[in-house]
């Protein structure tokens, strides 16, 4: 499962790199900025056991349990060039099918009203049907990956339509309204997280007394994440993370207290995302397909 991506990746780099700046930083209120509008035309209920049916095709009569997960992702980069990529986006579709299982998806989220820090993780264990052939989210075409495992790792903006009920489509059968995409943001505060220019960017304040982020338009239905990965002040080193979430309601202040032991002038990496996970019924397999859809901003800051 893809989470967290550039996180991760930066993870695994440790001490090698984790966040690329300038030996200097202005911070200028006129410096160019990300724009966060939307991209043009754009709970579960996980057991405490993994039961599962016998390997091959769908088992035969209608079960409460999870038989697949789906996941659409969307990240915006504010700075490319000071995480070490290329791309403003990065944006993928996942689709897995297997026999129902009581295994749930979502232990992989920080719980909504608590904070974290470190990464939960998440494991299902299942047996994957016997399906050929691609797959698809309406008109998205996903690629096989595994044994009933889909997916496609270079999807455009303009692809992800705004929320809008998805069609999953196999070989072995389909899913309609299977889950529902979520949209971006017209406007994220602080305004400074989202500078472009590694000469400029970083200005955004983490305070050691707490931050409120704020964001515009809201939806009543999914939950918010702010999640902040801290780095030494040359950003040679990544020193913790700390992920706060809670169900989204235009703003959240991560406590101050996670922050007291980094040194001043920290460089942060600042992740807003947006979170919808879902669970509704697929008869032709005989059980639930759950879902997580996740649309982020990724901006950058330092410690104060």
């Amino acid at each position: 499962m893809k989470k967290w991506t550039i996180l991760l990746f930066l993870l695994s780099c440790a001490s090698d790199i984790a966040i690329i700046t300038t030996e200097q930083k202005a911070y200028d209120d006129t410096a160019e900025a990300i724009g966060v509008g939307e991209p043009a035309d754009d709970p579960w209920n996980p057991g405490d056991t993994d039961t599962q049916e016998p390997a091959g095709e769908p088992s035969s009569e209608m079960t409460e349990l999870t038989i697949g997960f789906a996941e659409m992702s969307l990240t915006q980069i504010a700075c490319p060039a000071c995480m070490g990529v290329q791309n403003e986006f990065d944006i993928y579709a996942n689709l897995k099918l297997h026999q129902p299982t009581s295994g749930g998806y979502s232990d992989q989220l920080t719980p909504v009203g608590s904070c974290v820090t470190q990464e939960l993780g998440a494991y299902v264990s299942s047996t994957p049907l016997t399906i050929i052939g691609t797959a698809a989210f309406n008109s998205i075409q996903l690629f096989p990956s595994g044994v009933a495992e889909w997916s496609n790792t270079n999807l455009y903006e303009y692809q992800i339509e705004r929320r809008t009920q998805v069609y999953v489509s196999t070989d072995a059968g389909s899913i309609p309204n299977a889950f529902e995409t979520l949209e971006g943001f017209d406007n994220i505060e602080p305004w400074e997280l989202r500078y472009v220019d590694p000469s400029y960017a970083f200005a955004a304040v983490v305070s050691k007394q707490g931050t409120t982020f704020t964001w515009q338009p809201v939806i009543p239905d999914a939950q918010f994440e702010i999640l902040i990965a801290v780095y030494s002040p040359d950003g040679s080193q990544l020193l913790g993370m700390v992920s706060c979430m809670e169900n989204d309601v235009g703003y959240l202040t991560v406590p101050g207290s996670y922050f007291q032991s980094y040194p001043y002038n920290a460089l942060t990496a600042i992740y807003l995302s947006r979170h919808r996970v879902d669970r509704r019924p697929a008869p032709e397999f005989n059980g639930y397909l759950e879902s997580h859809m996740v649309w982020t901003v990724l901006g950058t800051g330092h410690i104060e």
